[in-house]
């Protein structure tokens, strides 16, 4: 006989975080696909977060986390299933590339990895809100499996039901998934070109063929006299505007 499934605390939660967002009831996963998903699993959600720790990684990275991110690390500080759906407040950091970005030569100080299920990363650019969702969720992309850092979701809120939908599965591996694009491509387009101070600007024109030849920073910062933080605002600006540096 097939086992039914009990409410669980998991459910509970997850109710309660829906009902602080005012997100539609209709929107719930249902029990089977929590159980499904979650029921074998020991201990998925931990003691929610002080809320003054999420106010110090705000103050610490200059970033405010989405309300449906915050409101969940309160309720749990962090999703598990075979590993860290959704990290604790501790380990949410700048992201780390594990797959080459086209025309990407500093990553944006606004992405950050959200959690690490198995495959790939999850992060989160906190810098804009895609048009009619909040910060969109992308993945980091893998050089061994060969594939490419993709927008999964137009919000944190819209991603997390659509995993519970599927009990904790990274359903965006499927085939027929959809995505929504590249995420370095929507943050140049959705986001203000990084100023760049006067001092710098006549550098700009002699620093784009080093670019595009991949000359390290470190070598570009002592060949033009500049400091690495001047050669990494050169970076920001140039990646931005700059439509093509593709290497010569």
């Amino acid at each position: 006989m097939k086992r039914k499934p009990m409410p669980s605390q998991l459910q509970e939660l997850v109710q309660c975080w829906m009902a602080w967002g005012g997100i539609d009831e209709a929107l719930a996963p249902t029990l089977e696909a929590l159980d499904a998903g979650f029921g074998t699993t020991a201990e998925p959600l931990r003691p929610g977060v002080d809320p003054r720790e999420i106010a110090a990684w705000e103050h610490r990275h200059g970033y405010r986390l989405p309300a449906g991110l915050r409101a969940w690390l309160m309720l749990s500080n962090g999703l598990y299933l075979r590993g860290p759906i959704i990290h604790p407040i501790s380990a949410i950091g700048p992201m780390i590339i594990f797959s080459r970005i086209h025309d990407l030569m500093v990553q944006p100080e606004s992405w950050f990895e959200l959690g690490n299920p198995n495959v790939e990363t999850i992060c989160i650019d906190l810098a804009y809100r895609w048009p009619g969702g909040s910060y969109p969720v992308f993945t980091s992309g893998d050089a061994v499996s060969r594939s490419v850092p993709r927008i999964i979701a137009r919000s944190f809120e819209e991603w997390l039901l659509d995993l519970l939908h599927h009990g904790g599965r990274e359903h965006w591996l499927d085939s027929g998934f959809v995505d929504l694009g590249d995420p370095w491509q929507a943050h140049r387009r959705y986001t203000p070109q990084p100023g760049l101070p006067d001092r710098l600007r006549p550098f700009a024109r002699q620093i784009l063929p080093l670019m595009q030849a991949r000359v390290e920073e470190r070598e570009i910062a002592q060949v033009l006299g500049l400091t690495h933080g001047d050669v990494e605002l050169l970076f920001r600006h140039l990646q931005h505007v700059v439509p093509d540096l593709t290497p010569s």
